[in-house]
């Protein structure tokens, strides 16, 4: 049982997850969680649900909440529960192993009259005929010697309490099982044993152990007992997933240890390069596991040397009570910083590390739950059977995609070829030149520098990291066994070699019971990646070349946006002009596994790419095998004859190459009509297997469905008629619900994630966007993130979906207000905002949180359509459309211009014309994207107030400085308070018209309590900095200027840092007081900020030449 003080902050359930972990908890009664809502709880469960069943009584109000977590280990059966509505009790019927047992979870109210009647609710749940497990904050005691301070009060409740224990037969486990009396609360000098657990005497003699172990993030002791004898199942490495932790990278013995292993491995002339390279990968992964070793055993002896030292200091705590609760906050901040780094491990291995660091990640786990019950597939449906154990499911998947991968065995014939190889793209000798030669070592250091960062490895366990920070001599030996693979032929055995995840294609239960509900991702090896990013780069050269403007997806200087243009302005042409177009979504089936090599090298041998181009390529697929990973179990290999892999960095230029000979036959096929405008028509739009066909009578549709046809037969495609849609778009005689084979609709078109067919009227769609922002943001609520942090997911995981489709569709101006509002009290993290919103949305260096402005992306966003549109389509639209309303750039076409603008195209003549008013055309397109964005913030927000009285000498890289220190987030986000003066002092409550009792005056000077009171001229402050001073022997310049801008800089102490955690300290003391909440000095908090800080500098590599004044600030001198 443990009262853990509120379990919304996410950090706080990952240690509790760990805690139980490291104990081996099978039932689990947690009180004070403070989750009222749905949400919070299904967000706090997300990382206990496949281990445990959870039962919850929600809190009401601030104080409350409890859970009864129960592991899937007991293997339970008639499980029964009940709870009551204050969040406070929880009853659970189950029986074990035969056994009836009822588990009652309790948390007491704090005031005598309700723990009384809460204590009499209980009698009738203790009348039952089942062994009973009574456990949960009491907050009473019912022995005097249960409290280090006497209480002269006489407690009716805990008179109650001992009845009912009496009276059905219940013992106390802490005092039958242990020598002395155990404090499970600790509050200043008054301590108690709160927390307790009563079971029926009829199993205390099955009950063989007890134990009261302190929590560095909690006030209360875990107190834990074990009934009946267990056996902890130690659970066996699997070396076949190993991959490499990246922190040890940065381990200098490790770096030698590879260093001399090269040296010695490479100097072996008695083996090929490719038998030293293979040998050299082993010998690392042999060295990487021992230094792993070495470094984790290193660290759990420290944390079990911090935990010997925390229950000695409570031991004598108890003996002493209010002496030793310094010591105890420091040592359990050292502990906190320990498991914050086991914590930010695991975020690394659930890909959500960047956020919880203060930088979120460009791709964040949509739903951390989702992903969670996605590593494990618990039925699947396969050939008219279900399977539940994970041999059935592994036999399912690998008959599955031995059948997919396998290819239709067989070969291609020259009929197939005959109907497209006059399609086929081709290069003129010429363009072939440019990339034709040997590789180059600055090739492939390039393609290593190119890697993406935290990435899962191959079969190999190797991370591009690894590359990156020994590419000094790894780039010049991966050149000559890549030179050695086109001598022989083939690459080295382990670059065929591959595991493949599969990822759920959608949320929906039914669907992932079949094996078709996952997308396969391939893990290639990165060695393997390195070679095919270097022919990929070479690729990149003449992709431009071999690809029509038609296919936009993997080639540089080409945008998705581009095409979502051109397709929303088809339904404003057909609109305007009253004319009629089909657009046809073509669906292919498995479009990347089914891609048949036989049909991609002819593709390949007719383009004309040169020798090293295509005998690379064929090299990279000659005996590819992959295995995948179900229930991280591994299947046998299986062969790659068809499919181009999804995580391989040559697959979407050959998939485009694949997909050419389709596209261009539709486009030269004089049978299909496609659409029109001024002298100019276009047929087809391609991203990726993203297709959309255009057609103008019903003769065309028929002919294009043909082609695809045709195509899918002589490539090895299938074309999926259930998905694959069509869309009567204009003024047709009559509109079919199906033709050809496939769906028809006119309405609810989305095309490419945008909802095209709300061209005219978007609202709708911002309105869902609004009320989404709402439901995202109270999800991101607990996590513990600065305001900094909170800023940048919203650029990243909220603005930069809304910007997406706000790029290409019209956006009302009364719709963006509501969604900064939103972005704003998520920032603030309140109901409202303390200061003028637009000084978020400045930069750091501006004095603003750098929050990105809706209203500036879409002035940006519609200036750079017209000015870079150079499709020839989007040209006749806007010379069209807008020579009667921007004549000074679009020259008048003869057709009726003076229509009145609607839509997008509204807002790119009010975008022109508001920007132009303001800055010359000519400054305007010297502008790149970014330059414009700021242009605007400067333009269009003031300066901040809180920065009126500093100009003149303002240090404007504070906020950049804070936002990189390694303090707590709350230290930041109390910083920024600080600096923008919205800091909830007491004069400023009041000026804002909040009720501020007993006066605005400080408690300690009985002056106004200003930010310059609190922090310069109060007492308390100014002993603290004294004493601070004489700590670091350094001179700091305490004053209202200085504690805003940390201007204390100069030297190789960064004085800045110490003056930010004393500003925290000295406001966590205030605020305790002003909570009335069990009161901390300055000087205590001070230490425990110095030992967090502390112990994050010493994890970080070689250690500052300044880390010894930490180690003095965290024996900082009484006041």
């Amino acid at each position: 049982t443990l009262n853990v003080r509120g379990l919304r902050n996410r950090r706080r359930q990952c240690h509790l997850k760990h805690l139980f972990e490291r104990c081996s908890v099978n039932v689990a009664a947690i009180q004070e969680t403070k989750l009222a809502s749905d949400v919070d709880t299904e967000s706090a469960l997300d990382l206990f649900v496949p281990e445990y069943n959870v039962i919850v009584s929600h809190s009401k109000g601030l104080s409350g909440g409890c859970m009864l977590f129960l592991s899937n280990a007991l293997h339970m059966t008639d499980l029964s529960y009940c709870i009551d509505d204050e969040g406070r009790l929880i009853c659970c019927d189950l029986a074990i192993s035969g056994q009836q047992w009822r588990i009652i979870c309790v948390y007491a109210p704090v005031q005598q009259r309700e723990r009384k009647v809460f204590f009499l609710s209980l009698a009738n749940l203790l009348r039952t005929d089942r062994e009973i497990l009574l456990l949960g904050d009491f907050n009473c005691v019912c022995n005097t010697e249960d409290r280090s301070v006497y209480q002269r009060r006489y407690d009716p409740s805990s008179a109650i309490l001992s009845d009912l224990v009496c009276e059905h037969n219940l013992v106390d486990i802490g005092r039958l099982k242990s020598d002395s009396v155990h404090f499970t609360h600790f509050q200043s000098s008054s301590n108690a044993r709160l927390d307790r657990i009563y079971v029926s005497a009829s199993i205390l003699s099955r009950v063989h152990g007890y134990w009261v172990r302190p929590i560095f993030f909690s006030d209360h002791c875990m107190v834990s007992a074990q009934i009946g004898r267990y056996t902890r199942r130690l659970l066996q490495p699997r070396w076949e997933l190993w991959k490499l932790n990246n922190s040890i990278l940065t381990d200098e013995i490790f770096q030698r240890a590879v260093a001399a292993c090269f040296k010695d491995t490479w100097a072996r002339t008695d083996l090929s390069f490719f038998q030293r390279w293979d040998l050299f990968k082993q010998e690392v992964k042999n060295l990487a596991i021992e230094a792993s070793s070495r470094i984790t055993f290193m660290k759990r002896l420290h944390f079990r040397e911090l935990g010997r030292t925390l229950n000695e200091l409570h031991e004598l705590e108890r003996i002493t009570p209010g002496s030793y609760l310094d010591d105890i906050n420091n040592i359990k901040a050292q502990m906190q910083q320990f498991c914050a780094e086991k914590y930010q491990g695991a975020l690394i291995r659930s890909r959500t590390q960047r956020f919880v660091n203060e930088q979120p990640s460009r791709r964040a786990l949509n739903d951390e739950r989702q992903a969670a019950l996605s590593k494990e597939v618990l039925e699947i449906r396969y050939g008219g059977n279900t399977y539940n154990d994970t041999p059935g499911i592994l036999g399912a998947f690998f008959d599955y995609y031995m059948r997919l991968f396998g290819g239709n065995g067989n070969q291609i014939s020259g009929s197939d070829l005959s109907h497209f190889r006059e399609a086929f793209p081709r290069l003129e000798d010429e363009q072939r030149a440019v990339v034709e030669g040997p590789l180059s070592l600055v090739e492939v250091e390039s393609a290593i520098s190119a890697l993406q960062s935290q990435k899962s490895p191959g079969p190999d366990g190797l991370t591009s990291e690894f590359y990156k920070t020994f590419m000094p001599f790894l780039a010049p030996a991966l050149l000559e066994v890549f030179s050695a693979a086109y001598d022989v032929g083939l690459l080295p055995p382990t670059f065929y070699t591959g595991h493949t995840i599969l990822i759920p294609k959608s949320s929906d239960a039914d669907r992932l019971k079949t094996v078709e509900g996952y997308r396969p991702i391939s893990l290639c090896n990165v060695d393997y990646k390195i070679f095919a990013k270097v022919l990929s780069s070479r690729l990149q050269l003449v992709a431009l070349d071999l690809l029509g403007p038609h296919q936009v997806c993997g080639i540089r200087g080409r945008s998705i946006q581009n095409h979502i243009h051109i397709a929303r302005s088809v339904l404003e042409t057909v609109s305007d002009d009253i004319s009629q177009v089909a657009l046809i979504q073509i669906d292919l089936a498995k479009a990347f596994d089914k891609v048949r090599h036989d049909f991609l090298f002819a593709v390949l041998e007719n383009a004309n790419i040169g020798d090293v181009l295509l005998k690379g390529i064929e090299m990279c697929y000659k005996a590819s095998t992959t295995r995948l990973i179900v229930n991280q179990k591994l299947t046998p290999p299986i062969p790659l004859k068809s499919s181009v892999r999804q995580g391989c960095p040559l697959s979407p230029l050959l998939f485009a190459l694949y997909l050419e000979p389709l596209c261009l036959s539709i486009i030269k096929n004089t049978a299909i009509s496609g659409f029109s405008l001024l002298q100019y028509e276009f047929k087809i739009l391609a991203y990726a297997d993203d297709i959309a066909i255009f057609c103008s009578d019903k003769k065309s549709v028929l002919e294009a469905l043909h082609v695809t046809e045709k195509f899918c037969e002589s490539s090895g495609a299938t074309l999926n008629l259930d998905k694959s849609k069509g869309f009567w778009l204009g003024y047709w005689g009559t509109k079919p619900s199906l033709f050809g084979g496939i769906r028809w609709d006119s309405e609810d078109l989305h095309y490419l994630g945008v909802p095209l067919h709300q061209h005219r009227n978007s609202g709708p769609h911002w309105d869902s966007q609004i009320s989404s922002l709402k439901r995202q943001t109270q999800a991101w609520m607990g996590r513990e993130l600065s305001v900094f942090a909170r800023a940048q997911v919203c650029n990243i995981f909220l603005v930069s979906k809304l910007i997406y489709v706000m790029q290409v569709l019209h956006c009302a101006r009364k719709k963006v207000p509501a969604m900064h509002r939103i972005f704003a009290t998520f920032v603030w993290r309140a109901q409202w905002e303390p200061m003028r919103r637009d000084n978020l949305f400045l930069p750091l260096e501006s004095g603003g949180t750098g929050l990105q402005h809706l209203f500036v992306h879409q002035l940006v966003s519609r200036f750079f359509f017209f000015k870079t549109a150079n499709h020839p389509f989007l040209v006749a639209v806007l010379n069209r459309r807008l020579s009667a309303h921007v004549p000074i750039l679009f020259a008048p076409t003869g057709h009726r211009s003076d229509r009145p603008l609607w839509g997008f195209l509204k807002e790119v003549a009010d975008t022109f014309h508001f920007l132009t008013v303001r800055f010359s055309l000519e400054y305007l397109y010297s502008l790149s994207r970014k330059q414009m964005s700021n242009v605007l913030i400067e333009s269009l927000f003031p300066v901040p107030m809180y920065w009126q009285p500093y100009l003149s000498f303002l240090d404007k890289s504070v906020l950049k400085r804070v936002h990189r220190m390694c303090v707590q987030s709350a230290a930041k986000t109390f910083f920024f308070k600080l600096h923008t003066s919205t800091l909830p002092v007491k004069v400023w409550l009041h000026a804002k018209g909040m009720f501020v009792p007993w006066s605005v005056n400080c408690r300690l000077c009985q002056q106004p309590e200003t930010i310059d009171h609190c922090f310069v001229f109060c007492r308390d402050a100014v002993f603290f900095w004294d004493i601070l001073q004489r700590t670091l022997k350094k001179d700091i310049e305490i004053t209202p200027y200085s504690i805003r801008f940390l201007s204390m800089r100069g030297s190789e102490v960064p004085c800045d840092l110490f003056v930010l955690m004393g500003l925290f300290s000295l406001w966590k003391s205030r605020m305790r007081d002003r909570h009335a909440e069990p009161q901390r000095s300055s000087k205590s908090l001070f230490r425990e900020q110095c030992a967090l800080v502390r112990g994050v500098y010493a994890a970080q590599g070689p250690p500052p030449v300044w880390l010894p004044l930490l180690d003095a600030c965290v024996c900082f001198p009484d006041f």
